[in-house]
């Protein structure tokens, strides 16, 4: 990929090395959107011989449209899942040993024409992966709701944690990796988040920077269903405490142990807090009351500001329905810290978003 060079700290005369940049896409059962992933993809400029498609025991066509498009695919006979999917694409092609950065993204994902460039813009020798912004597809009042999530993401959090190194998770929907670090990650199937996983190992193993690329830009397909949206955020709180069990950061000392402890006990506190509000109503209605009225107007405003800044009118509008999401996301995170922490269950159930 010629036309993805960037200038890098080289022992080369000229000071310029040429970065060989491919993109791996698992996918299982996404007939729906691997062609509009694949599209964007070689608009972006990826040439289709370095674009990889590891097609996870798909029942519906899958590898059939991927081929469509003239890029390399690999089919699994039965599922083995994401994360040995990965191994065996990147061990069968020899990915590491040919590319010099490995993008991952997901089969629902569409990337911005200028993705790439903004990766590779990134990437310098002490940066080990580069992680992009998720932006959520329009489509009713939950994806307007993850938008403005997505929203608070980019602008409250990454920007700071990529300036002090404690980027948590590195989207499995946006994330590049130089590739002598992915060849040293663990996919792991003792979580059910292998993106937080991976980002958690490159800090525990000191492999470098992992930094927030707000210009590389990606599409998402998040839930449409009240179902799906529950089963989603159940698997990501699950794991997110499956992660920070397995490498022990309630009592680490780096700065991302920190980070973690920051994030998930703020969390655990809020959501506490917040589904005891009908009692505190019942207790003290008048004050609550103006509590919970002020808390309203203040994500109100988040809601007109994320309008305003990414063009999501629809923000806005569902606004009303987002007291309601937030009441289910504080139970979920509650059940799952609950289940992984206190009853320590052995969680590995999947679930993959339905498409559409």
């Amino acid at each position: 990929m010629k036309e993805f060079g960037n200038k890098l700290n080289s022992p080369t005369a000229s000071g310029i090395r040429i970065m060989r940049m491919c993109v791996l896409i698992p996918a299982k059962d996404e007939r729906l959107g691997i062609g509009k992933t694949l599209s964007s993809v070689l608009a972006a400029g990826a040439p289709p011989e370095d674009v990889y498609v590891m097609d996870d025991g798909s029942s519906d066509g899958t590898g059939d449209i991927a081929r469509s498009h003239g890029v390399n695919v690999l089919v699994n006979e039965k599922n083995i899942g994401k994360g040995r999917s990965i191994q065996r694409a990147a061990r069968h092609w020899s990915l590491t040993a040919n590319y010099d950065v490995i993008c991952l993204m997901d089969a629902d994902t569409e990337v911005n024409e200028n993705y790439f460039h903004a990766c590779v813009a990134g990437f310098d020798a002490k940066v080990a992966a580069v992680c992009g912004r998720a932006l959520s597809v329009p489509h009713n009042w939950l994806t307007a709701y993850r938008s403005l999530a997505y929203w608070i993401s980019h602008a409250i959090y990454k920007g700071g944690q990529s300036s002090m190194g404690v980027i948590t998770v590195a989207p499995g929907c946006a994330a590049s990796f130089r590739a002598d670090v992915f060849a040293q990650l663990d996919w792991n199937t003792d979580t059910i988040v292998e993106d937080m996983d991976c980002t958690i190992q490159i800090h525990r193993r000191k492999l470098g920077k992992i930094i927030y690329q707000p210009k590389a830009l990606v599409y998402t397909q998040d839930p449409s269903n009240l179902r799906s949206y529950i089963k989603q955020m159940y698997r990501w709180d699950v794991g997110a405490w499956q992660v920070g069990k397995k490498y022990r950061m309630a009592s680490g000392i780096t700065r991302v142990d920190f980070e973690y402890k920051l994030l998930m006990g703020e969390g655990i506190i809020f959501a506490t807090i917040f589904l005891l509000i009908p009692l505190w109503l019942l207790l003290w209605p008048f004050r609550v009351g103006l509590l919970v009225g002020g808390e309203f107007l203040f994500q109100l405003g988040l809601s007109m500001v994320c309008a305003l800044c990414d063009r999501r009118k629809d923000v806005v509008l569902s606004s009303l329905a987002f007291p309601l999401l937030r009441f289910v996301d504080c139970g979920i995170f509650v059940t799952a810290f609950w289940r992984v922490m206190v009853q320590r269950q052995q969680i590995h159930t999947w679930f993959a978003v339905k498409r559409y």
